[in-house]
């Protein structure tokens, strides 16, 4: 059998590889809408606090949060990893790295900067007195992450329908 370059055969995906990127594209819907919830939802409650009162409030209540997040922001990382390797020889695979190259970028600014300031506030290290001006960057920031969220769930989704 002979192929020409101009009409490669059509490799089909295995049902494997359907499920690893079915699940990968739920995953980074919901870590995107955690983040979603988070900015419009918590970030509007904190500002609304007084400083010492959010900072009380986020010691006892952020352990909720921050068990919560891994919940789905391991299967989306997981899972994109995974389909990036199993999509390599695919099509698909400018889309998956897309979508890994978004995820890694929320990573960076999750362990760089939120995981480091939210320990901070947790702790009551997080010095009172900028506490306000500290929580506004912490919102842009997380606005930033809400954005790659969207953009690595989309290349997800563009991964999947254009296998």
């Amino acid at each position: 059998m002979t192929f020409t370059i101009a009409n490669p055969p059509r490799v089909t995906p295995t049902l494997a590889q359907r499920a690893a990127e079915g699940v990968t594209v739920v995953a980074s819907g919901m870590f995107t809408g955690v983040m979603l919830f988070i900015g419009i939802t918590l970030g509007g409650f904190y500002q609304s606090l007084p400083a010492q009162r959010f900072l009380d409030w986020f010691a006892t209540n952020n352990g909720f949060i921050q068990d919560t997040i891994p919940l789905v922001a391991l299967p989306t990382l997981l899972g994109t990893i995974l389909c990036t390797v199993l999509f390599w020889r695919f099509p698909a695979r400018k889309w998956w790295l897309a979508a890994l190259l978004s995820w890694l970028v929320i990573a960076v600014l999750t362990f760089g900067f939120f995981v480091p300031t939210n320990a901070a506030f947790a702790s009551g290290t997080a010095p009172v007195t900028e506490v306000t001006e500290t929580l506004a960057l912490w919102l842009q920031i997380h606005w930033i992450r809400i954005v790659f969220g969207v953009l690595g769930t989309t290349f997800a989704y563009l991964a999947v329908s254009r296998a």
